[in-house]
């Protein structure tokens, strides 16, 4: 075996699987089949197993996504359950809220709340998205100190492949001033609302329809401030 193949080729597949169907590359075994290379029969075996243990799991249409078992991995400190408990107020009901992380010039939603207000595209635990069109990724940046914020970006950069001018345009996304409250408008992600959550990370954003008034909007961001703060 070469230097450069993997030591454990199940884990290593096993990982490929987790990270297209994380990140919405692949959400059926044909289109995982066709991404990483393997008969179905071995992406039926694999998926099995991440299904016994949690860490895959299959919608309502059938479509994959990631398992239930994620948050307990990824966050041992019960974080999101907390702030996602804080969101259980009369402003917020009926809006869906996610959690958000930056990993270099993109977003990976960590965990999503889905409410009763139609929106144009629902996002989903694991799914990734440009930071240029979610306003988590304007509060997170903003939440530190630049020099941080830059050593933040550049880690991800060589896994990422990101050169010098997407790391400057992804820091070009730190507000000059910062502020509660972060609104951003996008095709793909829609109109948000997002605060940085206190002592991580991480940003807490609310996806709210394009007609939600300013009346509305006003008494929901201060909720959900609230719920990013004093979780």
């Amino acid at each position: 075996m070469g230097i450069d193949a993997p030591r454990s080729p199940a884990v290593h597949r096993g990982a490929k699987i987790l990270d297209a169907v994380s990140s919405g590359t692949a959400n059926t075994p044909a289109e995982l089949s066709a991404r990483i290379g393997l008969p179905k029969s071995s992406i039926a075996d694999l998926l099995g197993t991440l299904q016994d243990v949690g860490l895959v799991a299959r919608g309502a249409s059938g479509d994959l996504r990631a398992g239930g078992r994620w948050p307990s991995l990824s966050d041992p400190a019960a974080v999101v359950h907390r702030v996602f408990r804080a969101c259980a107020t009369t402003e917020l009901d009926g809006h869906t809220v996610s959690l958000i992380q930056l990993f270099g010039d993109r977003v990976i939603f960590v965990d999503v709340h889905p409410g009763r207000q139609p929106l144009p595209l629902t996002p989903r635990p694991g799914q990734r998205a440009s930071a240029a069109d979610c306003a988590g990724a304007a509060a997170i940046l903003a939440s530190m100190p630049l020099p941080e914020a830059t050593w933040m970006i550049e880690a991800a950069a060589d896994h990422l492949g990101l050169g010098d001018d997407e790391i400057r345009a992804t820091l070009a996304l730190r507000p000059a001033r910062r502020r509660r409250v972060y609104e951003s408008r996008s095709v793909t992600i829609g109109r948000q609302f997002a605060c940085a959550v206190k002592g991580t990370r991480l940003a807490l954003t609310m996806h709210v329809p394009d007609h939600l008034g300013e009346s509305a909007s006003r008494k929901a961001t201060s909720a959900l401030y609230a719920a990013a703060n004093d979780y």
